[in-house]
């Protein structure tokens, strides 16, 4: 079982201090709903009894996670609690935090629809725009593949890699900030099953050949390929392990 957090996938630094601890753990009962909106929410001094923090810690926690969407603190109304629909769901402690409260399955497929809608398009434009360097650093990833051990960091990190190359290939900075996203998605692949790793790299070459060979229309199918079978791989032993 792969145990890497999706901190520690993209290689965030993230000192385990006072501050880190506070803004972790009101992040994930926010994300959890023990924090709802409209609840009333701790004033300073109780959480800086709580956690053992002085008052200028407990303030720059709320500062960042106001800064992720999940609070907001105004002069007259003190500190609340925002709706779901304010969170930034991109952010990578909020997707940790998020993963961590929902049912991993559930997770699963929700990252997958947005892994569909947004991959088989990237690969279509990377067809068009990519230059030799950029074909050359999905190739590298794709070869990265092939040698790494299924089961190891190595072996997340090249198809990270992979996919992350394409992203950047596709030439649209908007895109490159689903890397977060599609790297989370992977990583919880991973820990559903790390099989497809070797059923499906096949079809990781599949998309790079039609990438090279600058065909916009078979890349896009062959990245919705890649994905649906990996997808429908792990549903059917997602509904295995529950049977």
């Amino acid at each position: 079982m792969l145990t890497l957090s999706p901190t520690a996938l993209f290689g965030a630094s993230r000192k385990r201090n006072l501050f880190a601890h506070v803004v972790e753990d009101l992040g994930s009962r926010i994300i959890r709903g023990d924090l709802k909106p409209g609840d009333p929410f701790p004033n300073e001094a109780d959480l800086g009894r709580e956690f053992g923090a002085s008052r200028s810690v407990i303030r720059e926690a709320v500062k960042s996670l106001a800064a992720k969407g999940l609070l907001e603190s105004r002069t007259r109304t003190g500190i609340r609690v925002l709706p779901a629909s304010h969170w930034n769901l991109l952010d990578l402690d909020v997707l940790g935090w998020r993963y961590a409260a929902m049912e991993p399955h559930a997770f699963f497929r929700e990252l997958f629809e947005i892994r569909r809608m947004i991959e088989p398009e990237a690969s279509a434009l990377a067809a068009e725009r990519a230059t030799a360097e950029d074909i050359d650093a999905i190739d590298e990833a794709y070869k990265a593949m092939e040698s790494a051990e299924k089961t190891t960091e190595a072996a997340i990190m090249a198809d990270l890699d992979f996919h992350r190359a394409i992203l950047s290939a596709a030439h649209n900075d908007l895109l490159l900030q689903m890397g977060k996203l599609i790297g989370v998605g992977l990583l919880v692949s991973y820990r559903i099953s790390t099989d497809p790793y070797m059923v499906f790299l096949a079809r990781h070459k599949d998309v790079l050949t039609a990438i090279r060979r600058r065909r916009p229309a078979a890349a896009r199918r062959m990245m919705d390929r890649l994905l649906s079978g990996t997808r429908d791989f792990l549903d059917t032993h997602i509904e295995a392990a529950r049977e």
